[in-house]
């Protein structure tokens, strides 16, 4: 008896089937560089790192859901949604593991006590 493969097979689905839509790699670049250009421009030196640490987890949640909710297939040839939420992952975990907290914790503090 010989076993189906109906991962890919077109059959009554909730969602119209589209073709994955592949990104181009130089907008993934573009896009992955805009938050730490935009921090170094805008916020402290010391503010940085974990800032780029916050909205790179942020944008990744954002674009995984995104994948998730439009059906966007991990497997697909090229760059695809999943795909940069993998990198702004990645941006994040790196960014947070070598950022130094102390500057967050005194903002924080500098905060609270600020009628």
């Amino acid at each position: 008896m010989a076993l189906l493969n109906t991962e890919h097979r077109a059959a009554h689905q909730f969602t119209l089937y589209t073709p994955p839509q592949h990104l181009d790699q130089v907008a993934l670049v573009a896009t992955a560089a805009a938050p730490g250009l935009l921090l170094l421009w805008w916020v402290p030196l010391s503010l940085v790192l974990p800032l780029l640490s916050i909205v790179s987890f942020m944008i990744a949640g954002i674009v995984a859901l995104f994948a998730h909710y439009s059906g966007a297939d991990h497997r697909a040839k090229g760059i695809t949604p999943w795909s940069v939420a993998a990198v702004f992952t990645l941006i994040w975990i790196v960014a947070g593991a070598i950022s130094d907290p102390t500057p967050v914790v005194q903002l924080f503090d500098r905060l609270a006590t600020d009628p």
